[in-house]
């Protein structure tokens, strides 16, 4: 049974494609935080027991999952969400900010998601670890050219690019802009404390 998974990063656009799969009628499953644990344990039968019963997927765990359901789901095809890895670390730093999870618990999930050692992780090492993620999705797909779709929403790919890709008629709605940051303007103060570093 082939399915669908958004196998992009975080802050590149991937709940924009939960969005697309959920207006295209998919039964869609987004994030599961839920699922880490199971991931920590190297256990993915209940992962894998979820993918049964849905289409489409994006965001964690399924990112880093893309072997695994390549070999669980033949003939499953794979969309690989990018933007800019300045604009996408810097989308990723203003999420901390409203993030409601104990710091002690996230960093436990983060360490397993990433595999990086949080909170021990500077800049340098999340965007060399996105980059890492695409160049690893590109690598695994070399000579499979039609299971993966690289898109990127800022760059101007639309319902056109997904729906070619899907083989399905392009939908007469606009493309939803999930989830998108709200950044707060730094305050008069805040401008001039910068200037003093």
């Amino acid at each position: 049974m082939s399915k669908t998974f958004g196998i992009g990063w975080p802050k590149t656009g991937t709940k924009t494609l939960g969005e697309c799969f959920k207006i295209l009628g998919f039964n869609h499953e987004s994030i599961r935080l839920d699922l880490v644990e199971d991931l920590h344990n190297g256990d993915l039968s209940r992962i894998f027991d979820i993918a049964r019963e849905k289409d489409t997927f994006e965001d964690w765990p399924w990112i880093i999952l893309y072997r695994e359901m390549d070999r669980q789901f033949p003939g499953s095809k794979f969309i690989l969400t990018q933007r800019d890895p300045d604009r996408q670390l810097h989308s990723y730093q203003n999420m901390l900010k409203s993030l409601d999870l104990p710091e002690d618990e996230w960093n436990a999930m983060r360490r397993t998601l990433y595999g990086l050692p949080f909170p021990n992780v500077n800049a340098e090492q999340m965007q060399a670890r996105y980059l890492q993620h695409n160049q690893d999705v590109r690598h695994y797909f070399k000579d499979r050219p039609g299971d993966l779709l690289e898109i990127n929403w800022e760059a101007g790919d639309g319902w056109d690019v997904l729906c070619d890709f899907l083989g399905l008629p392009t939908p007469d709605v606009a493309l939803p802009h999930a989830n998108r940051g709200v950044y707060k303007k730094p305050s008069l103060k805040e401008k001039f404390r910068r200037m003093q570093k």
